[in-house]
């Protein structure tokens, strides 16, 4: 019979921090400060065609990180211990996310189309560093497909579930396992094709489930850079709240991962359980 350890204090406190923070991301009231306006004026200032465009553009977005990700990260098996580095680190992610955002805030939402797929790889990128940090294994096609999910856990709850993360995790968890099966049985000129061409249901069907989520941040993100007084300096500071904010919900949940890989899910889920109650009582 297998035995885990019990949760530590440092665990506990760590779980509290996570629950506080996936349980209500703040990333539009983040934006509503850079700019100066109440999260509503946020999302009013962006214009209503474009609200048609953001679904294609996060969609798109993602396939184009899935097909960089199945491409070019370290194939290896084996775990890297906390703190290795892929390339610079996350800092270095977040200047390179808050030069895109320069750019695309000279261009405004006409830019969106080019800068919002550059960001997300970026982003990706900075997730996968945090994953191996705490000891996920690249080479696993599973792992690089939680990388992608990251981007579906940083939108707010959608509806009045017990936990808007983990029920975002159960939710994905079937188009999760056909993703990896699909990932594991092709290889990579394979599943660029399939991607290009849309031939790939398993895949198709997990983007969609996150691109449903990441828009709703996405279109914070837009709104923000609407405002007129957005322009390069102001659309470089959302890139960095924007990159910051997932690279805090990507170090949450694969420490969640950690945590249940030495500790077992069930006394972990259940300890974010309690924090997520917490949380949300603190909150009312």
């Amino acid at each position: 019979m297998t035995t885990t350890s019990p949760l530590t204090a440092d665990d506990l406190r760590f779980l509290d921090e996570a629950a506080r923070y996936l349980e209500r991301p703040g990333f539009l009231m983040k934006v509503a400060n850079l700019v100066g306006k109440p999260a509503e004026g946020v999302l009013r200032a962006l214009p209503a065609k474009a609200h048609a465009m953001i679904g294609d553009m996060t969609n798109s977005a993602l396939e184009r990180s899935l097909a960089w990700a199945v491409r070019s990260l370290p194939a290896e098996s084996s775990p890297r211990p906390r703190g290795w580095s892929l390339a610079g680190g996350p800092r270095f992610h977040l200047a390179l996310t808050a030069a895109t955002g320069a750019v695309g805030g000279l261009f405004g939402l006409a830019g969106a189309s080019l800068e919002i797929p550059a960001t997300t790889t970026l982003m990706l990128r900075s997730i996968a560093e945090i994953a191996a940090a705490n000891g996920s294994d690249l080479g696993d096609p599973q792992t690089r497909l939680e990388c992608l999910c990251v981007f579906s856990y940083g939108a707010p709850q959608l509806n009045a579930m017990e936990s808007a993360y983990f029920s975002s995790r159960v939710g994905m968890a079937m188009a999760m396992r056909d993703a990896a099966g699909y990932l594991a049985r092709h290889g990579v000129q394979e599943i660029g094709n399939a991607l290009a061409h849309g031939t790939a249901p398993a895949l198709m069907r997990l983007i969609s489930q996150i691109a449903a989520r990441f828009e709703i941040v996405v279109t914070e993100k837009l709104a923000a850079q609407a405002v007129p007084i957005a322009g390069a300096a102001m659309g470089s500071l959302i890139n960095a709240a924007f990159t910051d904010h997932f690279n805090r919900v990507a170090e949450y949940h694969f420490g969640i991962v950690r945590l249940e890989r030495l500790h077992g899910q069930t006394g972990v889920q259940q300890a974010y359980q309690a924090a997520a109650q917490r949380a949300k009582q603190a909150q009312n």
